[in-house]
Formats: structure tokens, sequence, C-alpha cells
């Protein structure tokens, strides 16, 4: 991973069994390695980070793990990056929707609006008064998204998220 810290960077390295793609897939990183991964400021480096994981252990594999590291991940960019990430899951794997609906009220409004596409995009009617929660919260961008992903969910259709007016002239290609 890449560190401020050349010393952390080697120990993550070491226990993520050397992140070469080439081998074996190792054991599972644990979720302070997950947390450390991104847990930074820099997107390059979160970006970085994130696809090394990716590549040695699957997405799918890490689910349970950021679900844990969401939490203790202080800077907004790698708990943006995550929820990105998850959003083509979210209909195949229920743990994503738990993940994004704990995401709900998160302080960054970026996280907030990634939590919504995820939910959008699961078009699980269930999510719905989760969301409507959000209806009333005290950032614009958080109330719009918020009733974009119950439209998209009441409408089955999860272009509907983006294509807010319903003209036909926005899709969502996840």
């Amino acid at each position: 991973f890449i560190q401020a810290d050349a010393a952390s960077r080697h120990g993550l390295i070491q226990v993520l069994g050397g992140m070469n793609s080439q081998s074996e897939p190792s054991k599972l990183p644990s979720v302070e390695d997950v947390v450390t991964a991104f847990d930074d400021r820099r997107g390059w480096v979160v970006e970085s980070n994130g696809y090394k994981l990716r590549s040695e252990y699957g997405l799918c594999a890490l689910v349970p793990l950021f679900g844990e590291a969401l939490p203790k991940i202080r800077n907004a960019t790698g708990r943006i990056h995550i929820m990105f990430d998850l959003i083509p899951l979210a209909r195949q794997h229920p743990q994503v929707v738990e993940i994004a609906k704990n995401r709900l009220q998160d302080r960054s409004a970026a996280v907030r609006m990634h939590a919504c596409e995820v939910l959008a995009y699961s078009l699980r009617r269930d999510i719905i008064p989760n969301l409507e929660q959000l209806l009333e919260h005290p950032v614009a961008e958080t109330r719009a998204t918020a009733a974009a992903a119950i439209d998209a969910i009441q409408h089955q259709n999860h272009h509907f998220y983006l294509d807010r007016e319903h003209k036909g002239t926005s899709f969502w290609v996840v």
C-alpha cells in the first residue's frame, strides 16, 4: 500500500502477502489493514490501494471487511471510494445494502450520496423508509439524492436516479 510512512507500507504489504496478482490469493487482510489502506485524504493513494485489494481478493470477498472498516475510516475520500465500488453489487450481495443503509447518516455528503446510489441501484422497496428519513436532512443535496433514490425504487428503474425528469435521455450503466 502507498503510505506516508515506508515502514507501515512494508508491514502492510507483508501482512497482505505481497499483493502479487500472479500468485494464489493470500488470506484476507484484517479490518485494520483495510482501514489503513483507505484512511488517506489523497485520492490517488486510496485509488491505488483499492485497486490492489480488488485485484488480489476480488470485490465480493472484501464486502464484509468494508462493512467493518467503513465506520473506522476517518477520511471521507476512502469511504467515498468504497461506497462507489459497492454500487454494482447492490442487487446480488445483501450485505452491500446494509452497508449503504449504515452510511445514510455519514458526516460526508458525498458518502451519503453514494449510499443513496447503492440503494437506488438495489431497487429494494423495503429500503424506502430509510431513505425517507433523509427527506428532512439539512443538506439540500442529500434531500435530492434521497428523493431520486426513492423515485428510482418506486418505479423499479435505476435509470431514474439520474434521469430525474423521466425524459429517457439519461442512462445509468453500472
